[in-house]
């Protein structure tokens, strides 16, 4: 069976960003206004969770030859804060594990993480 070529244009890629960003922003909104949550937890557990939804999707969409989403959405979403989900979602679903590129992007995003993190704590330990 032939291979079908991804599209990796920039439309794929926003409209792939769109259930990535959308979910988490709009429970951040939603549970931060109503409820008074701290909108920084908030957006950490919705978006960890989203990945981990989208890392299943994909994994199913890999095995059924389904159109995929693009890694480039996956790093992305990892880099605003989903780390924790992406490694968890790698071992739970045994997904985009071997791929040496991927592991090289997801090494950089999580590194570019940690250091944000250390340089804006004073900012941020205010909201936690």
């Amino acid at each position: 069976m032939a291979r079908r070529k991804h599209s990796s244009s920039k439309l794929t890629h926003a409209l792939s960003l769109l259930p990535g960003l959308g979910i988490p922003a709009l429970f951040t909104y939603m549970y931060s206004t109503t409820l008074n949550f701290p909108p920084l937890w908030v957006w950490l557990v919705t978006i960890n969770l989203t990945l981990m939804g989208l890392m299943g999707k994909d994994k199913l969409a890999a095995t059924n030859q389904w159109p995929r989403t693009p890694e480039f959405t996956l790093i992305f979403l990892t880099l605003l804060g989903a780390t924790p989900g992406m490694f968890l979602a790698r071992y739970l679903f045994s997904h985009k594990t071997s791929k040496e590129s991927f592991k090289y992007a997801l090494f950089a995003a999580t590194t570019l993480q940690l250091l944000g993190g250390w340089y804006f704590w004073p900012t941020l330990s205010q909201y936690l």
